[in-house]
């Protein structure tokens, strides 16, 4: 049994091309987000504003994981050595990880703050107004820069075939930071217009409510971002619609040879999904026919998915998960 696979050096190519955008557009992040960084802090000295600290804040965590995620760019490309025998594909799932971690700190510190403030306030406590001049300026320009930075890492994602979820998760996030900030200057803006209405007693407290609104508004992207990161790193099995394309893939190119696909699995971890095929040859396989085999459903897969894959051929007559159904699901 002989199996040729002309698309693997296409595939290839493809990769190395991909993480050069993607290493680019990382870089070109970090800096704008240390722009908008300093900003932020410089902002909040003018103003007072918590709120803008809480933005400068969000932009400094997005300069860290830039630098983590252009760093794990580099790695993720290389092929297993005897450091990393399973790949650096992990390092991704753990980027989302920390990165979440960090976020839900920030969040965190966010929450305290503006409950802090809005407890002594109850008390009785005189809030000090805010300089508001500042504050247009501010907005326009960082609001500007967010949606310059997300338009770019999301035609830098797509010129990369879809497959980086760093690029893929930095676009959200400037994205998310764009709407904070044009949300955050609005409403410090025409907080002075609320003393002409029934909100006049919350006008001191404008800038720890807002606070509190943005610290909530964030909260579902980085427990989202966690709890799919956690499964990931904990093995859990990719979702259907992966495991639907692969079973279509395998059973069109096993289609023809002399084995039975016992059973499959596939794992995503970062941008790499990871594909178990467990085949039980009905005549003589030898090694080099089930190497040519796994390289041709890695090219396949790949297309199909549109996502770099790694593919382990197990030859057995017993796959060790039972679904409850006892007989083998042979290749048509």
């Amino acid at each position: 049994m002989v199996i040729h696979c002309p698309d693997s050096e296409r595939v290839m190519d493809d990769i190395r091309q991909f993480r050069h955008i993607e290493y680019r557009s990382l870089r070109f992040g970090m800096v704008a987000n240390a722009v908008m960084a300093m900003a932020g802090f410089v902002a909040h000295l003018l103003t007072g504003s918590s709120a803008l600290l809480l933005d400068g804040l969000y932009s400094a965590v997005l300069v860290g994981s830039s630098l983590i995620a252009t760093r794990i760019s580099c790695n993720v490309v290389k092929p297993p050595d005897r450091g990393w025998p399973y790949g650096y594909d992990g390092q991704e799932a753990m980027y989302v990880l920390f990165r979440s971690l960090v976020l839900l700190g920030v969040i965190g510190f966010g929450l305290s703050s503006a409950c802090g403030t809005l407890v002594e306030w109850w008390r009785g406590v005189v809030i000090p107004p805010l300089t508001l001049e500042p504050v247009a300026a501010y907005t326009s320009a960082v609001t500007g820069l967010c949606g310059l930075l997300a338009w770019r890492h999301f035609c830098d994602w797509r010129r990369t075939g879809r497959i980086s979820l760093l690029l893929l998760t930095e676009a959200r996030n400037a994205r998310i930071d764009a709407l904070i900030t044009a949300s955050t200057g609005l409403a410090l803006i025409a907080s002075p217009l609320m003393q002409f209405t029934p909100l006049a007693p919350l006008v001191p407290v404008t800038d720890p409510l807002l606070v509190l609104a943005i610290s909530v508004f964030l909260l579902r992207e980085p427990v989202q971002a966690l709890r799919d990161s956690l499964g990931q790193a904990a093995g859990q099995a990719a979702n259907a619609v992966v495991l639907h394309s692969t079973r279509e893939v395998l059973m069109q190119e096993l289609s023809g040879l002399s084995l039975q696909m016992m059973d499959f699995t596939v794992q995503q971890l970062g941008r790499t999904a990871f594909v178990v095929v467990y085949i039980n040859p009905l005549e003589p396989l030898d090694s080099a026919a089930v190497d040519g085999l796994r390289h041709h459903i890695d090219a396949r897969c790949s297309i199909a998915l549109q996502c770099p894959v790694r593919t382990e051929v197990i030859l057995t007559v017993k796959p060790p998960i039972h679904w409850g159904d006892s007989e083998p699901q042979p290749a048509p």
